[in-house]
């Protein structure tokens, strides 16, 4: 294969996989959260919501690169260990015909860590590796349990569509005060790049060796 070809058909391929998925991809979100007792959030590592009335979720409207996003959220419970119950709520819609991506969905990660002030890990940033993070566990949905009473002032603030998602915490809710939770949407564009850069690099070694068939 001439180095004219395999250039053009690397390109080409690069092309045709933006063309087939770009009007596939999500271009818009809304992160709905709530946490007892305080949360704050962050979306590709930047903050975009804070509260500390669980029974007031924060409504927050971002937009996807290349139909990608790093949620992550901290959520403290102020009653120390068995004093209390700590608890995370939160919901992602995509687009106006919305995809729902609930807590008690697959692909939440969670970690109990130190408070926000003392964790310097950048856990909230989308290279950070999240692979040893555990599954929530999960509690009530939205509008039982616990947390049920508070479910008529909260729909005042979440409208539509009806939360379906459910309580989750990092292991039991009595236990640990200060958890921090991840989910991706997509493919992150950090990584769609470096995959990019990588398999090009490939190439061109290819090229410069001279083994181009």
């Amino acid at each position: 294969m001439s180095l004219r070809y395999l250039v053009v058909g690397f390109l080409s391929l690069g092309f045709l996989v933006s063309v087939q998925t770009a009007d596939a991809l999500p271009k818009k979100g809304t992160l709905r959260i709530s946490g007892d007792n305080s949360w704050v959030a962050f979306i590709d590592g930047k903050e975009v919501a804070k509260g500390n009335n669980w029974q007031a979720p924060t409504v927050t409207e971002f937009v996807l690169s290349r139909g990608s996003a790093m949620i992550a959220i901290y959520v403290h419970d102020a009653e120390p260990g068995a004093a209390g119950r700590g608890g995370f709520l939160a919901d992602i819609i995509l687009d106006d015909k919305p995809k729902y991506i609930g807590t008690g969905d697959d692909g939440w990660r969670c970690n109990a860590g130190k408070p926000i002030n003392s964790r310097k890990d950048g856990w909230q940033k989308p290279k950070f590796n999240d692979g040893k993070w555990k599954e929530l566990q999960l509690y009530e949905e939205f509008g039982a349990g616990i947390w049920g009473f508070g479910a008529a002032q909260m729909r005042q603030i979440l409208k539509d569509p009806d939360c379906t998602a459910k309580w989750a915490w990092c292991g039991p809710n009595d236990g640990e005060d200060d958890v921090y939770f991840r989910y991706t949407i997509g493919t992150l564009a950090v990584d769609y790049q470096e995959k990019l850069t990588t398999s090009w690099g490939k190439i061109r070694t290819t090229i410069l060796r001279g083994d181009t068939g």
